[in-house]
């Protein structure tokens, strides 16, 4: 890694260990209700920190693999995206206790930026390709998705595609340990440079083949080419789009074929 990459990817880091943090000390410290749903000042000081550490994460993701033109100026980016970057759950805070903690973080973050020096540098073990997609490449990808294999939001079998695409689904609950590893390798070994993942938050990400998921909801996987497809539905189904894929498919399911395109 450069001096600079290894900024980035501490940046990450911190927020990756310090949302786990207080993520844990929530589920532990929790004193609002389940039913109604009700947050406690001690809920308001706890929760929006995770929520604001996720924000500066993903913001910090736009900038995966970004050349800068010195520490300073990465480090200037940096701070700015941690005081800027903002998600469904960190804007219109309303709570007071809420929006102090936000803050906190923010600034907590900034700090963490300012005074990190190469001790931690050099010890800062690489994270799994993982690029934020910007506005226009988000765009011109869910356009040809919508024009290749019209997806419209949702996909099969949630909506019905044109006969001329070769598609098939099946139940996720279907599908073994060892059927997973195999349909994972596969797509892995076709894919032709890293993945594209395509979500219902519009949280779209170019990755690193490890970072696919095949137990995925509401997102679509496709790498370049377009020339296959998987989506995994909220309803607990998988789709499959491509020929050599489909083909792959059926011969993994080739003594269970009752449980395809049946849901």
């Amino acid at each position: 890694m450069t001096e600079t990459e290894a900024i980035v990817s501490a940046a990450k880091h911190y927020c990756i260990d310090n949302f786990r943090y207080w993520s844990d000390r929530y589920q532990n410290e929790r004193t609002g209700n389940d039913f109604p749903y009700t947050y406690t000042d001690n809920d308001y000081n706890l929760f929006p920190r995770y929520n604001a550490l996720s924000a500066i994460r993903q913001g910090i993701e736009y900038f995966t693999g970004q050349e800068f033109q010195d520490i300073e100026t990465c480090k200037q980016t940096l701070k700015k995206t941690g005081q800027e970057s903002q998600s469904h759950f960190t804007e219109n805070t309303n709570n007071k206790i809420g929006r102090k903690a936000i803050q906190e973080e923010r600034d907590k973050f900034v700090q963490f930026i300012e005074n990190i020096d190469n001790s931690v540098l050099e010890a800062i073990e690489p994270l799994p390709y993982k690029r934020r997609l910007k506005d226009d490449e988000r765009e011109t990808i869910r356009q040809v998705l919508t024009d290749k294999w019209r997806v419209d939001g949702y996909w099969v079998p949630l909506i019905e595609v044109s006969s001329e695409l070769t598609t098939l689904f099946m139940n996720k609950e279907n599908l073994t340990e060892t059927d997973e590893k195999q349909i994972v390798n596969f797509i892995k070994q076709k894919a032709e440079g890293r993945l594209y993942e395509i979500t219902e938050e519009q949280l779209d990400y170019e990755i690193a083949h490890s970072e696919f998921d095949i137990d995925c909801y509401e997102t679509f996987y496709c790498d370049r080419t377009f020339d296959w497809l998987v989506y995994g539905s909220h309803e607990g189904t998988i789709a499959f789009g491509g020929k050599e894929l489909i083909d792959f498919v059926q011969q993994v399911f080739a003594d269970r074929k009752e449980m395809i395109n049946n849901w």
